[in-house]
């Protein structure tokens, strides 16, 4: 066990915070640790619920799941706190890896095959080596060969009734990893973060379109711990998502983020708001030397939408590498009221469609995305989302769900709003999201309440959904500021 410390350490000396010897006990390297805060502490006692309107469960039919979240059974194999962690770091649930993880598949990184994986607890997963560095670096960089669902200063060790823990297991084609709750460096459980990444041989039904890399998110609340000059889970160093080859060349990167806010100005750009993380979804392939258009959405993949009514739904397309300008286009051929309203271009490639079933369309549809990059040898990739048209029994007013309407007055709106459903509907959880798919607002619904007032005097003009989600589905209206 102490020549595991011993190695521990030398992957932390990568780490621009490290000094030029390191700590040889877990409470050397504790007190270490501690001495790279370079700022005084404000800690915030509040801790916010986490919350998943991704819940993972099958559609009707035997169709594939809904969304991208999948709660973590009695199949899993449990990482805390308690857990003896058996390579990098220390047994304290903070900074250590598990294993080698024996793959049963291959898993294709830029072309290379790897049959080995180390979890790391600091939000990615590793495998040529496990990592302990708690700060992390934008990509590309050399040595650190990883997929990075959320690199940061994950902290195990704060606690909390289904919190602060690391749950996988691993099949006969895919490994899933789901990190829940988790806070941040040092102890603090203030905020959390919940996120999920699947690695597979591309055949796994649970990663759509032949892909093999999935990231899921939760609710996001936390960028950066204190020893990686962190104020309260923000600022100093960003956290970084995205894959890593290690050759200094082949990265993808979706964002750095060191702040709250839903704001984000593209790949390979600058730092972004962690909000815009919460719900989203991002399915890709890694299995060759260059990575085709990547889709994210927002929630679930199937659309229940009442024929008669309207529904506005955004889609939008990221460039595999830097430097990438995506073009994007859609049809619906089922549906005779399906319009691209807008259809933009660049290293994020956007499509809003507006779709208006019919009486005579009842029944399941598919929206098929096909996106294609401006390479030399030009890379495509498609994306498949499910649309449900359910017998209408509303009138005037745009829905979707399988219980009754939701409302949005006044319509459009200058500064506030009033969001009101059936009681049946029961929801936990209202959000508000941009054309662009951005989660620009997100509150908890009272549980017995039928309406919420909503302030949207900051929101850009322009046209938003407004979404409902419960143990019922999704429900949703549109939005004019």
């Amino acid at each position: 066990m102490k020549d595991r410390y011993a190695l521990a350490l030398i992957a932390l000396l990568f780490s621009p915070f490290c000094m030029a010897q390191g700590p040889h006990t877990e409470q050397a390297y504790e007190a270490w640790k501690l001495t790279q805060i370079q700022h005084p502490l404000q800690v915030s006692t509040a801790h916010p619920a986490a919350s998943h309107s991704a819940t993972g469960e099958l559609r009707g039919g035997g169709a594939p799941p809904c969304a991208c979240w999948i709660t973590p059974d009695s199949t899993y194999t449990t990482l805390d706190n308690s857990t003896q962690w058996d390579a990098g770091g220390f047994s304290s649930g903070d900074d250590g890896s598990y294993g080698p993880i024996i793959l049963p598949f291959n898993f294709s990184l830029y072309g290379t095959d790897y049959t080995t994986a180390y979890i790391n607890i600091n939000g990615n997963i590793s495998f040529n080596s496990y990592f302990g560095t708690f700060s992390s670096t934008g990509f590309p960089i050399s040595s650190y060969t990883m997929v990075a669902p959320f690199w940061a200063d994950v902290d195990m060790r704060g606690g909390g009734v289904d919190s602060d823990k690391v749950q996988f297991k691993s099949t006969a084609n895919a490994l899933y990893v789901n990190w829940t709750n988790v806070g941040y460096f040092s102890q603090h459980t203030d905020k959390v973060n919940s996120f999920q990444v699947i690695i597979s041989d591309g055949t796994d039904p649970a990663i759509p379109g032949g892909n093999n890399v999935s990231f899921c998110y939760g609710s996001m609340q936390w960028t950066t711990g204190d020893a990686s000059g962190g104020i309260n889970g923000f600022g100093g160093t960003p956290a970084t998502v995205g894959a890593n080859q290690g050759d200094g060349v082949s990265y993808l990167q979706f964002g750095r983020f060191d702040h709250s806010g839903t704001d984000w100005d593209g790949p390979f750009v600058n730092n972004d708001g962690v909000d815009w993380l919460t719900d989203r979804h991002f399915s890709f392939s890694t299995a060759t030397a260059a990575i085709p258009p990547i889709y994210t959405s927002i929630g679930c993949d199937t659309l229940e939408i009442e024929a008669g009514s309207s529904y506005d739904y955004p889609m939008m397309m990221i460039a595999g590498g830097g430097g990438q300008v995506i073009t994007g286009s859609s049809s619906c051929p089922g549906i005779a009221g399906y319009i691209e309203t807008t259809n933009t271009s660049g290293d994020m490639a956007e499509i809003l469609s507006s779709i208006t079933p019919a009486e005579d369309e009842v029944g399941m549809h598919t929206i098929n995305y096909t996106a294609q990059n401006d390479a030399d040898t030009a890379l495509v990739s498609t994306y498949t989302i499910y649309v449900k048209v359910l017998p209408g029994t509303t009138t005037g007013v745009a829905s979707i769900g399988t219980k009754g309407a939701i409302t949005v007055q006044p319509n459009p709106a200058n500064d506030k709003v009033t969001v009101s459903w059936p009681a049946e509907l029961r929801p936990t959880l209202m959000q508000v999201i941009s054309t662009d798919g951005s989660l620009v607002m997100s509150r908890a619904a009272g549980i017995g309440a039928t309406r919420m007032q909503l302030d949207v005097s900051n929101l850009a003009p322009g046209i938003y959904t407004v979404r409902l989600a419960g143990s019922f589905g999704v429900s949703t209206a549109r939005l004019v500021r």
